[in-house]
């Protein structure tokens, strides 16, 4: 594997650990304002993910236009970091407004919601929109010519999830409780400043090789100057694999709802099952992208492979659901083995957790690359396909996490919201079959 490649990939693991410490130190700062209601945390994780989307959908295309991407990247790291360690003093500032305003016993439902998506756009915003730039521009910073599968970006996607991973265990289990939620925070704001300084470095290291390169190579072998792009080849619909990715987002984020709806009862609702329910579901994502890495390898991204992810997703999504109170009695055996010990306990949850879960986040997580594949090859817009896919990828998952709280799962329950879910991704399996006679390359 290229020492480059993987030398990116540790700089990612290092962003998605700390963006997902920065995730749970906002969503408790935000509650201790806005309440422990189901729309308040709606709210805050509404703003997080919509400015995700809106950085990689804006910021994609300039990874795309700037000389040096790895340098790029290193700078927004060193911008969240700056951005996310004043938020603290935001919420103060928040705070005392939510307070002035009268909060939602004043404002009522529809006004007190309005005014929670506003101030958590003041405190999350800006880092939130420079944290979705960060995987196109890396993206941008690995991939070649050579690597038309984009199994690159499988890596670093992998890599990312896997980091979030990490974070979510360690902020739900240990940071805060050791620390606290604001020193918390700052600690990942230093661990993100030294990802950013650290990606400059290398990016400055790579610049002198190639400067090297160019002083040894002998004048008339030296490379010639680049040539206008090819024009852009028409693959496989775009608009079709844009919408897939918003409605795997959307299916995927909604189960995430189900899930802890149905394994409450099972596990306990306590902090820390939602925080382990999240890290399986982050764990199967990155497991998922870096199985693309191997699988990729001289096989063609087709729509009638996508077809199959959805088919398979959906058959991962209805085992779970067909052994029933098997697993019930399950959790109920696994529950003595909690007298032991904090951790024999956890580890009885994470069982119960992986059977339903993690399969099909493993499928997830190889769906996204297989979709950046389906709208090019190589570095060719790269930055601006990943960036594009996953914004539209966060929009479905917003649309989905609204769509569970607030409509599908008090109307159908979480059961009929399951079968739900499954039913649309055999439409969409159907949807990419009627569409497979186009391929990527």
């Amino acid at each position: 594997m290229n020492p480059r490649l993987l030398r990116v990939a540790l700089l990612l693991f290092g962003s998605g650990m700390t963006a997902l410490i920065y995730q749970v130190a906002w969503m408790r700062e935000l509650r201790l304002v806005f309440g422990f209601s189901t729309a308040s945390s709606a709210a805050v994780l509404a703003i997080f993910m919509g400015g995700l989307g809106l950085g990689g959908w804006l910021l994609g295309r300039r990874a795309d236009a700037v000389a040096n991407p790895l340098a790029f990247y290193g700078r927004l790291e060193l911008l969240i970091a700056g951005s996310a360690a004043v938020t603290p003093l935001l919420v103060m500032v928040v705070r005392m407004g939510y307070i002035g305003l009268g909060g939602t016993q004043r404002l009522g439902l529809a006004g007190g919601t309005l005014v929670r998506l506003l101030f958590s756009a003041v405190v999350l915003a800006v880092p939130t929109v420079l944290m979705g730039a960060t995987l196109p521009a890396a993206t941008r910073a690995v991939e070649t010519e050579e690597d038309t599968g984009r199994r690159y970006l499988a890596v670093l996607y992998g890599s990312n999830t896997l980091g979030a991973v990490l974070g979510t265990v360690l902020s739900t289990f240990l940071l805060l409780e050791s620390f606290g939620t604001r020193m918390t925070l700052w600690l990942a704001c230093a661990i993100n400043a030294l990802v950013g300084l650290a990606a400059l470095r290398l990016s400055a290291a790579k610049v002198s090789e190639a400067a090297a390169k160019a002083e040894e190579a002998p004048r008339g072998r030296r490379a010639a100057p680049n040539r206008a792009p090819k024009p852009v080849e028409k693959f496989a619909h775009r608009r079709f694999v844009l919408a897939a990715a918003g409605v795997v987002g959307f299916a995927f984020f909604l189960m995430e709802l189900v899930w802890y709806r149905m394994l409450a009862p099972l596990l306990g609702g306590s902090t820390y099952t939602f925080g382990l329910i999240l890290a399986v579901a982050l764990a199967g994502i990155g497991a998922g992208s870096a199985a693309y890495w191997p699988f990729g390898r001289g096989r063609r991204a087709t729509l009638r492979g996508f077809a199959a992810t959805c088919a398979l997703e959906a058959v991962c999504l209805a085992i779970p659901y067909a052994l029933g109170d098997r697993l019930a009695i399950l959790a109920a055996q696994l529950r003595p083995t909690g007298a032991f010990s904090f951790a024999a306990c956890v580890a009885g949850w994470s069982l119960v957790s992986a059977i339903v879960v993690f399969p099909a986040a493993f499928v997830a997580g190889f769906q996204f690359p297989l979709l950046i594949a389906l709208l090019g090859r190589g570095r060719e817009r790269v930055g601006s396909d990943v960036g594009q896919a996953y914004a539209w990828n966060t929009l479905g998952g917003i649309a989905g996490s609204l769509a569970g709280g607030f409509g599908l799962l008090p109307l159908l329950t979480a059961p009929g919201t399951w079968v739900f879910v499954v039913a649309l991704l055999c439409a969409l399996a159907l949807a990419a079959l009627l569409s497979g006679g186009w391929t990527a390359r």
